[in-house]
C-alpha cells in the first residue's frame, strides 16, 4: 500500500507530512473550538440560547478545508472538551451543545455535498438554523415535553440569521488569511 501512495505522491515524506498535517490542523482547530466555546459560556446574554457561537467557525472551516469526518471530529472534541473544562461531561448541557454542534456539522456537510456552490452565509446560517433546532429538541425531549418548540423556533431563527452570518464572516477571513 505504501508503494502506491508512494506513486500518488511522489515521495512517502509528502503523504506522511500531508497527513500529519491534516491531523495537526484538525487538532488547531479542535482547540480553537472548545477555547471559544468556554470563552463564550459565561458572557451575559439576555435568553440563554442567545450567542454567536463562534466555535461553529472552526467547525465549517475543517468542512471547507479539510473534510466531513474532521468537521465532525471538531464538532464531536470541541464539546466534550468545553464540556470538560466547564465541568459538565455527560451533563444536560454537554449533550444540548452536542447535539446541536453535531447536527450543524452533518447539516452543513449534506447542504455543501448537495450544493457545492452554497455560499458561506448559506451553510453557515443553515447550520445555525439546524444547530438552534436539535437543542430545542434536546431540551424538549429531556425536560419540557409540553413545550412549544415552534414558538422558540420562531424566536431561534431571529438569532440563527445574524449568529450564522458572524460565524460566516469569521470562516471567511479564516479561509482567507490561510493556504
Amino acid at each position: 500500500m505504501i508503494d502506491q501512495q508512494q506513486q500518488t505522491t511522489g515521495h512517502a515524506g509528502n503523504l506522511i507530512a500531508g497527513t500529519t498535517g491534516r491531523l495537526a490542523l484538525t487538532a488547531v482547530l479542535v482547540a480553537s473550538a472548545a477555547a471559544l466555546q468556554v470563552v463564550e459560556s459565561p458572557l451575559p446574554r439576555f435568553l440563554p440560547w442567545l450567542k454567536p457561537g463562534l466555535a461553529n467557525a472552526m467547525t465549517l472551516y475543517a468542512l471547507l478545508r479539510l473534510s466531513a469526518s474532521a468537521a465532525m471530529s471538531v464538532a464531536v472534541l470541541r464539546t466534550a472538551i468545553a464540556a470538560l473544562f466547564m465541568g459538565s461531561l455527560l451533563s444536560p448541557v454537554h449533550l444540548i451543545s452536542f447535539a446541536g454542534a453535531t447536527s450543524a456539522a452533518a447539516s452543513m456537510t449534506i447542504l455543501h455535498r448537495l450544493f457545492p456552490a452554497a455560499g458561506l452565509a448559506t451553510l453557515s446560517v443553515f447550520g445555525a438554523l439546524v444547530n438552534n433546532f436539535a437543542q430545542l429538541v434536546v431540551v424538549q425531549f429531556m425536560f419540557a415535553a409540553n413545550m412549544s418548540i415552534w414558538l422558540h423556533l420562531a424566536l431561534m431563527i431571529w438569532v440563527a440569521l445574524p449568529s450564522g452570518l458572524i460565524v460566516a464572516k469569521v470562516t471567511q477571513e479564516l479561509l482567507r488569511r490561510t493556504p
